[in-house]
């Protein structure tokens, strides 16, 4: 959780961080109910890339948003 006293935009870079890896941990824990031991599941090409690159897109979001926020600081 936040503390009251950090920084906007350490507050932002960390949000969007946790929302990226939790979209990652989410999507990861669906496909393995999904696709169990027994079958696999056919997903489009379109769909993949999302699921792949919207949580790496989050994270690299948060990263960019915290050296910036530092800088200006500096």
């Amino acid at each position: 959780m936040a503390q009251p006293n950090m920084k906007p935009y350490v507050k932002l870079a960390s949000s969007l961080v946790l929302v990226g890896t939790g979209l990652f941990s989410a999507e990861q824990f669906v496909l393995g109910r999904i696709e169990g031991n027994s079958h696999s599941v056919h997903i489009d090409a379109m769909i993949w890339n999302l699921m792949i690159l919207v949580p790496l897109g989050l994270v690299a979001a948060g990263a960019l948003v915290f050296v910036l926020g530092k800088m200006r600081r500096l």
